[in-house]
């Protein structure tokens, strides 16, 4: 089958960025099911390459590959092992990685994590639905995993005219799975916790704050879900508290905790609630971290997570000990490292203070960036020290 891409969209295509927008499409052959792989040609009549179409998706093309790849089991594994060769000596002191990151891995659609021999895996679009069974039989073929489970239930499933899936893919999950980060255990829910199973992009982030802390002294996790940061830093014998709304996550994180022997306090509720109640018990830490779910899925969003973001960081400068720090972190696309600057700038203004920047820190080596892929940039932290 055949899709033609109108003029203005071949150089932006050709130059490897792997997503063709309905203004892109110039043409499509009739009878094309949802998913289906297809040939990509220019306007001007070349052959572009190859990708899975799907008419009435929220992103129509995406390609897969520019030459004439067969997309079979054999293409599958290919990529697969390209990707964990780009990840060779690159991930340490961790049983856990991101071996699938969507495009910037080759893979439209594909996330897959493994902890331990645990795979979970998300399929995020038609095109991988219609392909699954060769996906799955090429995971279970390069990858050292006992069991794997679906959590297809991000809500894009429903843009591309999908139901939300979750379910055992093979092999017998566990109720509670187990993997390693430094010294500490770490756990979840594989059928009941967020994403697919466990915040791994944040890895090197939770290195760096326990890093900062000395034992004896408080440290402030904001949006904790289940508490890596926490964890760390109670490792370093830090006095750590937690803040999150999910209960569920909360249990897990006291599980964690427990599992780990270090103390974790908890406050469940709205962060912004918390922390304003924190400030009037007149609480003081030394380090903190301030990382909330998405809160910009479009670009008109911004501007409310600036001011959450803003908020949040005022109440924590308020209560940070003079030479303290803070991580602030998103994992918004569209939410860039100067939005984050200027958030923090207002919220230094509000608390009556001054702030160095001390680092800048994006994703790790795991979730991969392609420079064609811009989307494929959505980890960026500011890590900020209170002057005054």
């Amino acid at each position: 089958m055949k899709v033609t891409i109108r003029a203005a969209a071949e150089r932006r295509i050709r130059g490897r960025y792997p997503f063709g927008h309905s203004g892109d499409i110039l043409s499509s052959e009739a009878g094309i099911a949802p998913g289906e792989v297809v040939d990509v040609y220019a306007e001007t009549g070349p052959f572009v390459g190859r990708g899975y179409f799907n008419a009435s998706g929220a992103t129509p093309l995406r390609m897969l590959t520019w030459g004439r790849e067969n997309i079979d089991a054999a293409f599958y594994r290919k990529r697969i092992r390209e990707a964990l060769k780009r990840r060779e000596g690159r991930v340490t002191e961790t049983n856990a990685m991101r071996v699938l990151h969507g495009e910037a891995d080759g893979t439209p659609g594909i996330v897959a994590d493994l902890y331990g021999d645990v795979l979970s895996v998300q399929f995020r679009n038609a095109g991988v639905e219609r392909h699954r069974g060769l996906i799955v039989k090429a995971l279970q073929a390069e990858l050292d995993a006992a069991s794997a489970f679906e959590r297809s239930d991000t809500g894009e499933s429903g843009r591309e005219g999908l139901s939300d899936t979750t379910g055992t893919l093979w092999g017998d999950v566990p109720a509670r799975v187990a993997f390693f980060e430094n010294d500490l255990e770490l756990h979840f829910s594989p059928h009941e916790g967020q994403k697919t199973g466990f915040y791994l992009d944040q890895r090197d982030n939770r290195r760096l704050m326990r890093s900062l802390v000395q034992p004896g002294q408080g440290f402030l996790d904001v949006y904790s879900y289940t508490g890596g940061f926490s964890l760390h830093a109670a490792r370093a014998g830090a006095k750590s508290m937690a803040i999150d709304k999910d209960p569920v996550a909360l249990a897990v994180l006291e599980q964690g905790a427990r599992a780990n022997r270090v103390e974790v306090g908890v406050r469940m509720g709205d962060a912004l609630v918390a922390l304003k109640r924190l400030e009037a018990e007149k609480r003081r830490f030394s380090a903190a971290v301030i990382d909330p779910p998405t809160l910009a899925k479009r670009r008109d969003d911004v501007p409310r997570a600036k001011r959450i973001f803003s908020e949040a960081a005022t109440s924590v400068l308020r209560m940070l000990e003079p030479g303290g720090v803070v991580l602030v972190s998103t994992c918004a696309h569209y939410i860039g490292v100067n939005d984050l600057l200027d958030a923090a700038r207002i919220a230094a203004a509000e608390a009556e203070c001054d702030a160095a920047v001390q680092d800048i820190t994006f994703q790790p080596a795991d979730h991969p960036h392609l420079l064609s892929v811009p989307e494929s940039l959505y980890l960026k932290s500011i890590l900020l020290r209170k002057e005054s």
